[in-house]
């Protein structure tokens, strides 16, 4: 273990030398830090345009920031310090997370003049992205090769009104996270852990599963942990590791003031195995991991100072029924990890997952071959391979592309589902007696599809147009934008708007549903959506340099903020450029054929 973090600061040295890059090993290690902590991943090729064009800020003038990062699942802005060193201490880490303080403070008041520009850009695209129900959710997370005090450090912070969390990454940590990543089926052989009275256990099983639902005791999770902590007990599953100062302070109260609560305040945690055996005041299971519960287990480990201080802990353990591979074992531990670890404050979203019209809306889209997520933490089956996407994804392309709402869909996708209006917009269209509305649906999935590939080719320089940084900057942030755009040429395409004619206020409203991109049988389909996104861009970074010049707005997010920016400036500009000569006769012969739905 002692050289996982060097191993991988090699390899990112190398990828970057791949593309004809020099990094020094304290850049790699941003870059490392970044890729852990917000990506959670090592495959640096994958991320490797966004965290070196949108997160590093590193550098003269970077603020005591070397990276930031829009969490959009979360709604909160993350801010990383990092230290490629050993001989950090409390006063060092303070020191830095002080520095991070004082630029904050500074950007709220708008004293910037000291900061580098890379800095300005991208921690204004950031918070740029926080709308008035998230304002201030801000986290900072230093990271450094360095054991030190951290509960001194995070005290010293306490209260703090600039950030609403602070978490401190230490060399152990990175490794950890590197070695779940690395890992593939290495699990607990077995282990015995003491139940709370003979044979108390709730039983229950499915056609392919079963499962027991047991209190174990803290003292023998503790056992379990300090002997196979490292040697497959936790195989999580998670999107990011990030620990949460509020959550952990929770749990260590409960162990530390309220053991004979701690059950009914926790959510306990859950096992996925190969077998289990429950033998009197105890629990045999084999082949196990924990899948969901790692925070709990591990702050029980390190906060339960003796046996005579024992407490249950409710435990959910499961396993398949038929005798599996090893290959089928890791992905239904994937799947138990994936479904369990939504801990995370309940989304509008979720709250419609069960509703009627979303589960006709699945089985719609099911009928056609294609996958709609309905449910955080239910991944689709692997036999639907790229043709799946979530609700939420779903409602940001269609309230782009047919409610002409952009800025909505981008800075504020919560209101799609929460705002009875917006939500009603979207999935209340009567899909199951209009077949020509879930045509629609399938081929705009299938347009975003072709617009990410394009926007893929683009960050990689594979694309046959070349786009300078201004214009990357643009691409990276304003997709809902270009699809929106797409959607007034839709409109166009389908004689819905005349552009020669028809006033943008009272004829958006119109529009008909059908097939489209299916339409378009010609072997040149990807070239030409490559080409109209990168038209749409010129169109919005030229819009945008202009406002920024003049210091009407503060970033790309911000431009891209309202809906009120793309209907009077985005949108009007596009219409007036099309009104001259032959502009949008000429749009519609070369890229019509896209558009031009079937009724």
């Amino acid at each position: 273990m002692a050289n996982l973090i060097e191993t991988e600061i090699k390899r990112i040295v190398d990828h970057a030398k791949s593309l004809n890059q020099d990094l020094s090993d304290e850049k790699a290690f941003n870059i490392l830090a970044c890729s852990l902590l917000c990506y959670n991943s090592i495959e640096y090729d994958k991320n490797w345009y966004d965290i070196n064009n949108e997160n590093i800020t590193d550098g003269k003038g970077d603020g005591g920031i070397d990276f930031v990062y829009y969490d959009d699942e979360n709604s909160k802005v993350i801010l990383g310090q990092n230290k490629y060193s050993e001989n950090v201490d409390v006063n060092v880490a303070t020191a830095e997370i002080n520095k991070i303080l004082h630029t904050l403070k500074g950007f709220k008041s708008g004293n910037t003049a000291n900061y580098s520009k890379v800095l300005k850009t991208n921690l204004l695209n950031v918070t740029d992205q926080l709308n008035d129900e998230n304002e201030g959710n801000v986290d900072v997370i230093f990271t450094s090769l360095s054991r030190f005090n951290k509960e001194k450090v995070s005290g010293k912070f306490a209260g703090n009104a600039e950030f609403s969390d602070l978490n401190l990454i230490d060399k152990m940590d990175l490794e950890k996270i590197i070695e779940d990543l690395q890992s593939g089926l290495e699990v607990v052989d077995d282990f015995s852990f003491d139940i709370d009275k003979a044979n108390n256990a709730l039983y229950f099983s499915s056609g392919t599963c079963k499962g027991i639902v047991v209190n174990i005791s803290a003292s023998s999770l503790k056992d379990a942990y300090d002997r196979y902590e490292s040697k497959g007990l936790f195989n999580l599953n998670i999107r990011r590791h990030i620990k949460s100062k509020n959550v952990d302070e929770g749990i260590i109260d409960s162990i530390n003031k309220a053991k004979d609560d701690f059950w009914f305040k926790n959510n306990g945690i859950t096992i996925a195995c190969k077998d289990y055996f429950v033998d009197g005041n105890t629990i045999k299971i084999s082949d196990f991991s924990i899948v969901n519960g790692g925070q709990t287990t591990t702050l029980i480990a390190k906060h339960l100072k003796s046996r005579s201080e024992d407490f249950f802990v409710m435990c959910k353990i499961m396993k398949k029924i038929e005798q599996i591979d090893n290959a089928s074992t890791m992905s239904f531990f994937n799947d138990i990890a994936e479904a369990t670890n939504s801990q995370k404050p309940i989304q509008p979203r979720d709250l419609k997952s069960n509703a009627p019209e979303m589960k006709r809306l699945q089985t719609l889209f099911d009928n056609r071959g294609y996958f709609l997520e309905i449910k955080r933490g239910i991944p689709a089956p692997r036999k639907y391979k790229d043709k799946r996407i979530k609700n939420e994804e779903l409602a940001q392309l269609f309230y782009s592309f047919v409610i002409q709402k952009p800025g909505t869909a981008r800075s504020n996708k919560r209101s799609l589902f929460s705002n009875n209006r917006n939500y009603k917009q979207i999935f209340h269209q009567n899909y199951a007696k209009d077949s020509n509305k879930v045509d629609f649906l399938i081929d705009l999935v299938e347009l975003n599809k072709r617009v990410d590939k394009a926007i893929i080719n683009f960050k990689k320089g594979k694309a046959a147009s070349k786009m300078d940084a201004k214009q990357l900057n643009v691409l990276n942030n304003s997709k809902l934008a270009i699809i929106a755009l797409m959607g007034f040429i839709y409109r166009i395409a389908n004689r819905e708007f005349d552009v020669k004619k028809d006033e943008l206020d009272s004829k958006l409203e119109n529009f008909s549903y059908g097939y489209f991109i299916s339409n378009y049988k010609e072997d040149d389909i990807d070239k030409k959506i490559e080409e109209l996104v990168f038209e749409l861009v010129v169109h919005i970074t030229n819009l945008y340099e202009t406002e920024f010049e003049n210091n009407q707005v503060t970033s790309i997010s911000n431009f891209l903020k309202t809906d009120k920016k793309y209907m009077n400036t985005i949108l009007e500009k596009y219409n007036v450029e099309l009104k001259k000569r032959n502009n949008a006769d000429s749009l519609i012969n070369y890229y019509g054929g896209l558009f031009v739905n079937t009724k």
